[in-house]
């Protein structure tokens, strides 16, 4: 059974991935401040479980809020690899 669905792992993930980078020295400092942006924006959609807003106006209002954090954090996500990948293929060539 999912309680908080999938955006709660990918959110503790991509905390885990930057943390990571970090103590690997990995440096893309655009690129992970997108992912913790997209960490954020997880953590935040995995908030809003839809069993404690039982209210019909609400969940609904409740699910569009969800719904715009998850493609916030795909689209910061999906930049935020591309920064990573260009950084480290940059510091790697030069």
């Amino acid at each position: 059974m999912v309680v908080f669905g999938i955006a709660l792992d990918l959110g503790v993930g991509f905390l885990l991935a930057i943390a990571l980078a970090q103590y690997a020295k990995i440096k893309a400092e655009k690129g992970w401040n997108f992912l913790a942006i997209s960490a954020a924006l997880f953590l935040f959609s995995a908030a809003f479980v839809e069993g404690y807003f039982s209210a019909g106006q609400l969940l609904e209002s409740v699910s569009v809020l969800k719904t715009v954090a998850e493609v916030l954090g795909w689209v910061s996500a999906l930049i935020g690899a591309a920064f990573v990948v260009y950084e480290v293929l940059l510091e790697k060539t030069f």
